[in-house]
């Protein structure tokens, strides 16, 4: 799915700009990245609340292989009815963007994280 694609597909909830990651995109609204587009599928942002939900549609978690071990990241593929159900695609959509949002502000106020070193810069 390209970043065409993407932006059409969640246009009628959100607006959205996309960029190249791990050889797929990231899809984000405002400053949160809530999605990811990997091999022609979107995959949404999860917490430990939400994931029942996207289980109970039939959803599916992002695996991918490192170090010879299956991992996940917490995303969770974007149920099948919500590309034909604007509704069903406004409700999964809005809990990604929360679970984006928290993850975003639990960085922002973490003490021990040390900022990332302006591009261009040497580490000390």
């Amino acid at each position: 799915m390209d970043a065409a694609a993407v932006a059409e597909l969640f246009a009628p909830v959100v607006s959205v700009r996309t960029r190249r990651l791990f050889g797929g995109l990231g899809v984000y609204a405002e400053e949160a990245m809530f999605a990811l587009a990997f091999d022609g599928e979107i995959f949404l942002k999860t917490t430990d609340m939400t994931r029942p939900e996207f289980a109970a549609a039939g959803s599916e978690p992002f695996r991918y292989m490192a170090r010879s071990r299956e991992r996940e990241i917490g995303y969770w593929r974007l149920p099948a009815a919500a590309f034909d159900d604007e509704d069903v695609l406004r409700r999964f959509t809005g809990l990604a963007l929360v679970a984006a949002r928290e993850a975003a502000l639990r960085k922002s106020v973490n003490p021990l994280r040390r900022p990332s070193p302006r591009p261009g810069s040497r580490p000390r």
